[in-house]
């Protein structure tokens, strides 16, 4: 389930690519609890591995650290250092399978699950790739 939504993900991304939409940007950051589990299936970095893909996915993809590296300055007291979290996650308050959007001075525009908002076009009748991709858009 979870690879199939980050494939509609990927399917998004290049969907605006070919609309020529080129000043949006799609990043996914695995989460520091899930270091040890496999994920070349969910980036899908080798296709003639996995059954949920056909090619390699073009969005880039980040391990979250609990270092604390990004917890200083103003950020010092949203996130510590070893703590079980990863700093990023922990910034950023999210859980598994958000999607956050940012603007581009970075700032948050939205937060959606993809667990309770499957993006799916052949979901919901296409609703929530809509408003997914409207949000998308109306952050640029």
């Amino acid at each position: 389930m979870c690879r199939a939504r980050f494939g509609i993900l990927n399917d998004m991304y290049n969907e605006l690519l070919n609309d020529g939409i080129t000043d949006v940007e799609f990043m996914g950051i695995n989460g520091y609890n899930y270091i040890n589990d496999t994920y070349s299936c969910m980036i899908c970095n080798n296709p003639e591995d996995c059954s949920n893909c056909d090619d390699i996915n073009p969005i880039s993809w980040s391990q979250d650290l609990d270092n604390g590296y990004n917890c200083s300055g103003e950020n010092s007291d949203k996130c510590y250092e070893n703590d079980q979290n990863g700093d990023v996650w922990d910034l950023w308050n999210a859980s598994l399978r958000d999607l956050i959007i940012i603007d581009r001075d970075g700032k948050f525009v939205s937060k959606i699950n993809l667990t309770y908002n499957n993006p799916d076009p052949t979901s919901t009748c296409g609703e929530n790739y809509t408003t997914i991709k409207n949000i998308i858009l109306n952050a640029r």
